[in-house]
């Protein structure tokens, strides 16, 4: 860690009382986020991977490395919501096993790594990713753990919604965040992009009583623009966003556990859209291939191509299987197990 200023919010976090913490990533994956970096972000997606980080590479390196010094194992469950195959009812995991992230910079990674092949769509709701987040929390035996929420929006609302009432999503979410206050988890949204958060900042009052003071919103937008020094940028979102933790950490210390008997009823996080999934075997046909020993002279029976026989193996599809380039272009299904090809990776080398 180079930021000096990251190390004093780590400190204060110290003296303040916090003693652990598990890290869990929920991140938006909903269709808005295409438009709404118009002025905070060039006029970029907010997902949008080039030279500089994006507002959600950004967040989770500030909150990652303020946070890692508190993670005994520094495991990150990380999950996506608001894409096509989730919309506001599910979450995904990063991984199809459903394994953690293995410290932020692997988040970070797979953050990257994943995000070409997914969907964005909507609409938007917290409570998948916060029932998913309590349900880690029960897991662990009830360890103490912060969920950050990464958005580019409030929770939808739709037009025909009266004035008073809640949407569906409004309503799911503030169910499952005073659910969540029985547990020892603290929940942070972090809002990125040009908002509006005029909902989010008056959320807290919307909700009924709960356990603890279990939820914070943060504009990452407004508090990074309003410094020019990247570290104090950085230390001045970290403070926004963890001041409060210590706080609850020792509010979590009285509460009361006692089994949960809705926690069969969780929808379970979904694994990785599909294409995530043929991208993840297409690689491993990729290192697979690369692991072989060099023929001589052609291509062994285990290399050659195996509609031609002749060629080797230099093009693999989402299935994981291959054959040659020439012989892969022609085809709409893989000779081997009969699934539609939907990627083809060319191989090199």
């Amino acid at each position: 860690m180079r930021n000096s200023f990251i190390y004093r919010v780590i400190d204060a976090l110290r003296e303040a009382g916090l003693e652990s913490s598990n890290l869990i990533l929920g991140i938006d994956f909903t269709k808005s986020n295409e438009w709404t970096g118009r002025y905070s972000f060039n006029r970029r997606s907010l997902h949008a991977i080039g030279s500089s980080p994006n507002p959600y590479e950004q967040a989770i390196s500030i909150i990652g490395r303020t946070l890692s010094p508190f993670d005994e194992d520094n495991l990150i469950p990380c999950f996506g919501f608001g894409d096509a195959t989730t919309h506001d009812q599910y979450v995904f995991s990063f991984y199809p096993d459903h394994r953690p992230c293995n410290g932020f910079e692997e988040a970070l990674a797979r953050y990257k790594e994943i995000l070409p092949h997914l969907n964005l769509s909507g609409p938007t709701s917290f409570a998948p990713v916060i029932d998913a987040a309590v349900d880690i929390v029960e897991k662990s035996n009830f360890q103490y753990h912060v969920l950050v929420i990464i958005a580019d929006g409030q929770v939808t609302r739709s037009p025909d919604t009266l004035p008073g009432r809640l949407s569906p999503q409004e309503q799911a979410t503030i169910n499952s965040i005073v659910a969540a206050s029985e547990y020892p988890l603290s929940i942070i949204l972090v809002g990125v992009g040009d908002g509006p958060w005029d909902a989010m900042k008056d959320f807290d009052d919307n909700i009924p009583q709960r356990a603890f003071d279990n939820f914070q919103f943060v504009n990452f937008t407004k508090i990074m623009s309003e410094h020019s020094d990247t570290a104090k940028k950085e230390s001045a979102f970290a403070l926004a966003a963890l001041m409060e933790i210590p706080l609850q950490y020792r509010a979590t210390l009285t509460l009361q556990y006692k089994e949960k008997y809705n926690s069969g009823h969780r929808r379970q996080p979904l694994p990785p859209p599909r294409e995530v999934i043929e991208h993840d075997n297409a690689k491993k046909s990729v290192a697979h291939l690369a692991s072989l020993e060099p023929a001589e002279s052609g291509p062994s029976a285990e290399q050659a191509c195996p509609i031609c026989l002749t060629n080797p193996k230099d093009m693999a599809f989402g299935c994981g299987h291959l054959t040659c380039k020439d012989c892969g272009v022609s085809i709409s299904s893989c000779p081997m197990c009969r699934q539609p090809i939907t990627t083809r990776l060319r191989l090199y080398g």
